[in-house]
């Protein structure tokens, strides 16, 4: 049977900071609303007593190679 690939979860910050990497201008808050709102396909947003994110950083990753040029 094939290995299943680690999911990699990232923070909001760390997210932030691989974008401005690649030029993008965000800040967690920013990018936490987008997550809420459904704007960015790379993670979710679940509502508990506050606002939880997952990033998943091999869909972010791929979401920026899309747009990237």
């Amino acid at each position: 049977m094939a290995e299943i690939p680690k999911i990699n979860v990232i923070t909001t910050k760390r997210a932030c900071e691989i974008l401005k990497e690649h030029g993008m201008k965000t800040d967690p808050q920013k990018l936490g609303l987008g997550l809420q709102q459904g704007v960015y396909p790379f993670g979710v947003a679940i509502r508990d007593t506050r606002w939880i994110y997952e990033i998943y950083e091999h869909q972010l990753m791929e979401w920026i190679r899309e747009r990237a040029g």
